[in-house]
Parts: C-alpha cells; sequence; structure tokens
C-alpha cells in the first residue's frame, strides 16, 4: 500500500539530450530532454507541447520512442513512455 500524497515514480537520471519531438500532426521541433527514467521524461523546448497528446520522441543513437504529454508548463512538459524503454 502506497502512503497517501506519495507517487512511486521510476529513479531519474538528470540529463541534457538534444533530441526531435514529433507531434500529432507531423510537425517535428527540436527539444532538450533534461530527465528520464524508465517510465519518462521532461523535456524543453520553444514550442507548445499540448497535455494529452501523442507525440514520439527521437534521440539520435538511441532510436524513437512513442510518449504522451502529461503535464506542461511554460517550456517545460513531462512526459509518459508508452512503451517499456530500458535504460542502459
Amino acid at each position: 500500500m502506497r502512503e497517501e500524497g506519495i507517487i512511486k515514480r521510476a529513479p531519474r537520471v538528470d540529463t541534457h539530450i538534444r533530441a526531435n519531438l514529433s507531434d500529432s500532426d507531423g510537425e517535428t521541433m527540436p527539444v532538450i530532454v533534461t530527465d528520464i527514467s524508465s517510465d519518462g521524461c521532461r523535456l524543453e523546448t520553444d514550442g507548445t507541447l499540448i497535455i494529452g497528446e501523442k507525440i514520439v520522441i527521437q534521440i539520435d543513437r538511441y532510436g524513437s520512442y512513442p510518449a504522451q504529454i502529461r503535464w506542461a508548463l511554460g517550456n517545460e512538459a513531462g512526459a509518459v513512455f508508452l512503451e517499456p524503454v530500458i535504460l542502459t
């Protein structure tokens, strides 16, 4: 049983990874992944991200990751991965 008010999350790793994000309209924008876990990530972007929108995060050398925007505030947003991600 979890404690009230406590959300259990996978461990996060601070990063500064340049990536591209493709939104549901097929538009691509640059983003910076500022932290990542096996469940999701935090993004910085100059664009506008819409809560609930399905996206694909494309990271050179690592691949593409389908995700969904869970929160957005100013130039930051949080996304949850829609498929399991193994961090190595």
